[in-house]
């Protein structure tokens, strides 16, 4: 089980091969999309329309994790905790509620929270 960060989806919109092996050899697993993911991606400035197309598609094969009250407690204590910015902490609390891995290149600012697992491709 994975869940996803803004950066993984931006690189792999501009066609970074090392992204997309990983989301082909890992196909048939799970992925999650924090809902503030998909926000940062949809409003990246250089997002074309077939991008937007075709995350849309992708989209369907995820399982989108929306922020309701227990993970906006939990993403509000990471926040303190750790100075992470606001959507950091959600999807950093979205990882953790899931128990899964985080896939990102952002390993710096997420390496502070010890029980979060992370997988830089």
């Amino acid at each position: 089980m994975f869940t996803l960060d803004t950066n993984i989806l931006i690189y792999y919109s501009e066609g970074d091969k090392k992204v997309a092996s990983f989301l082909n050899i890992n196909r048939n697993k799970l992925f999650y999309i924090p809902t503030i993911v998909a926000t940062e991606f949809l409003s990246h400035p250089s997002i074309q329309p077939e991008t937007i197309t075709q995350f849309k598609l992708f989209l369907t094969q995820t399982l989108p994790i929306g922020l309701d009250l227990f993970l906006a407690e939990q993403a509000a204590g990471i926040r303190r905790l750790y100075g992470l910015k606001l959507a950091d902490s959600i999807i950093a609390a979205s990882t953790i509620l899931t128990n899964s891995t985080l896939v990102t290149r952002n390993i710096k600012d997420f390496k502070k929270i010890p029980n979060l697992k992370l997988l830089k491709i």
